[in-house]
């Protein structure tokens, strides 16, 4: 039998075992959370647009200030991979989840279509699409000879498409946890 207490020194010990527990739980989530409110606010972003009346460069100050809202930060912290414990669960999550809905256009005639394998490439191929336009907006607000023309409108359906799958994925490995 274990005298009282030694017994009674465990149970502090047990106690902050199951805090971590539970904050690990929180964190996890609650960065599948901020992931699904980023392709959300993205994807709401993009509704704002019609996206029909977008032809060629679209630079102007109004424009620049939408690319600047866009928002990549937990995406880019996904794909970064920083907490390697996790990371590994989650992907197989994204991966378990992830349905081939993305049928992406190419930008321009001379590229080739960009597919999209996983949900990792979607994390990927938005993060990347929305902060090159993000920079480029930012260095095309004087008139620049050197920038080539971006097809925007198809950019931002790509980028669009992208979005919802992410955000279809994230909801349904949300609603597993």
């Amino acid at each position: 039998m274990i005298p009282i207490p030694e017994a009674l020194g465990v149970i502090p010990g047990f106690w902050d075992w199951g805090a971590r527990v539970r904050s690990d739980w929180i964190n996890r989530n609650g960065f599948l959370y901020a992931l699904d409110f980023e392709a959300r606010l993205n994807l709401d972003i993009l509704d704002a647009l019609n996206l029909d009346d977008i032809n060629g460069k679209t630079f102007s100050g109004a424009f620049m200030e939408l690319m600047n809202s866009f928002e990549t930060s937990a995406i880019r912290t996904l794909i970064s991979g920083r907490d390697r414990k996790n990371f590994q669960k989650l992907v197989q999550l994204l991966k378990k989840h992830w349905k081939v809905t993305v049928s992406l256009e190419p930008e321009d005639k001379g590229n080739q279509i960009e597919t999209i394998s996983d949900a990792m490439d979607a994390f990927r191929f938005t993060a990347q699409k929305i902060e090159v336009l993000k920079r480029i907006s930012r260095i095309a607000r004087e008139e620049t000879v050197f920038l080539k023309e971006i097809n925007l409108k198809t950019r931002l359906k790509n980028i669009k498409e992208t979005l919802l799958g992410m955000h279809n994925c994230l909801a349904a490995v949300i609603r597993e946890l």
